[in-house]
């Protein structure tokens, strides 16, 4: 574990992506002093509820060890991923409320550079030991970078972190570059947030070590809550008649929620080969992704 290194890398991505927001929001005439001030109070912010999140989401494990030490506890491996995350759109949040700017503007200016900050902190995990990796590599051809890293004794493993980072930087491009998004002030952010999540899950199902209760994973929990409030709050922006109609989408999602809960019980508790089950999933992310088309469609089609 080298954890300089690992806070080094973060450090660097976030100033990365904020020179990057920077340079979105001039060219689109926008103010780059809030580019500024939402990055360094988002970077505060994440941090803190990057730790505060960890521990109540693991305080039946940390807790009755450290109690309120717990908080103080500055073990890299401590932190959740997605508290971090929460921060840093919430920095963006106040500090569009501070400026007077539409929240939904700010945050969609912030959205591939925030895609880019969380691909950083995902690659910055190959820093921290076995946090984000997966299990034992079994096939030669694959025991080699990129696809895995290997310990002090040779021993190879999946690099799960790369695959993360990769899924971030492929959202952070597509949603950088994509022009209907412009048809609603939020939609990129939305979209971006969306897509950051769904990859998660399956990278998350991946890592051998994680925030787990039982065969639950706690960070596939609140994954699969961002992707729901996210449906539920498109469903809300279009009109279509009845209700099966208008929420169909959100159903469909809570069909790929249930298939994931199967297929993380089944790699727990059965023989069956893990790459039926990763098929499994695979089937229920892509159709986490037909629901938010379904969603996005209607809405663009009521915003012509």
């Amino acid at each position: 574990m080298n954890a300089g290194y690992y806070w080094i890398t973060i450090s660097v991505s976030v100033l990365l992506g904020m020179a990057w927001m920077a340079a979105r929001a001039n060219k689109r005439g926008m103010k780059t002093a809030p580019v500024f001030i939402g990055t360094a109070l988002g970077a505060a912010l994440a941090f803190l509820l990057a730790k505060m999140l960890y521990v109540a989401l693991m305080a039946g494990k940390v807790w009755p060890r450290y109690g309120v030490r717990s908080f103080l506890r500055m073990d890299e491996t401590e932190f959740s991923f997605l508290g971090g995350c929460l921060g840093m759109v919430l920095g963006m949040a106040l500090t569009a409320k501070r400026f007077k700017i539409r929240s939904g503007l700010l945050l969609s200016a912030f959205a591939p550079a925030g895609a880019l900050m969380a691909a950083g902190a995902r690659a910055a995990e190959g820093f921290l030991g076995m946090q984000g990796v997966g299990k034992y590599v079994e096939i030669d051809a694959f025991a080699r970078p990129p696809f895995a890293v290997s310990n002090e004794w040779g021993e190879w493993y999946w690099a799960i972190f790369l695959l993360s980072a990769l899924a971030a930087l492929i959202v952070a491009a597509v949603f950088a570059f994509s022009k209907k998004e412009d048809a609603i002030v939020s939609l990129r952010f939305e979209r971006t947030v969306y897509y950051l999540c769904v990859p998660q899950i399956f990278c998350e199902s991946l890592r051998s070590m994680g925030m787990r209760w039982g065969f639950v994973r706690a960070e596939q929990v609140l994954c699969a809550v961002v992707i729901v409030g996210l449906l539920v709050y498109g469903c809300l922006q279009t009109h279509p008649q009845g209700f099966f109609r208008r929420f169909g989408p959100v159903l469909g999602a809570f069909v790929s929620i249930a298939a994931i809960v199967g297929v993380e019980f089944g790699l727990d508790k059965t023989n069956l080969p893990p790459l039926f089950w990763y098929g499994v999933m695979v089937t229920a992310l892509i159709n986490f992704g037909v629901m938010e088309h379904i969603v996005t469609g209607r809405r663009l089609r009521q915003a012509r």
